[in-house]
């Protein structure tokens, strides 16, 4: 009886120091499950034409938002891998703003968030093009609604 109430335990601890995929993978019901830590090695892998200098910076829009009338939203990529990110909520009163920081990396052409003391385990997604970058649903697939042109940082 004992076993049957630590067994689950263990497993969810195991799959909790499982490593440093910033990958979905699919559990035994089809669920997708998050793993996420930033690399001690960057990949850096992006567009040709787009070099690791040329990301950083700063990129600013305004994004959807069901209850509110947009989130005004800055993100600065510094040269370290880490990152600034300032979020206004347009339209609430009283105005709600967030800033977060974290650390960045690069993979494949998709820029992953992770936020320094958020408790979230998976990253916020952008793919990355010369001038701006795209944000990416919780999946890591392009979002497919009326309002998908409007998910879009521009670079300063």
């Amino acid at each position: 009886m004992v076993i049957k109430k630590i067994f689950p335990l263990l497993i969810f601890m195991l799959i909790g120091c499982g490593g440093r995929d910033s990958s979905a993978t699919k559990d035994g019901s089809g669920n997708s499950v998050y793993a996420y830590s930033p690399d001690a090695t960057i990949d850096s892998t992006v567009k040709p034409g787009i070099s690791m200098e040329k990301l950083e910076g700063t990129y600013t829009g305004m994004l959807p938002c069901a209850s509110c009338e947009g989130i005004e939203t800055s993100i600065t990529l510094y040269r370290d891998h880490s990152f600034l990110m300032k979020e206004f909520y347009k339209g609430t009163q009283p105005l709600d703003s967030f800033i977060n920081k974290g650390k960045y990396e690069v993979k494949d052409n998709r820029l992953y968030l992770k936020l320094d003391g958020a408790g979230v385990e998976r990253p916020i997604i952008y793919t990355i093009s010369p001038n701006s970058l795209t944000q990416l649903d919780m999946n890591g697939n392009p979002i497919n609604s009326d309002v998908a042109d409007h998910y879009i940082l521009m670079k300063n």
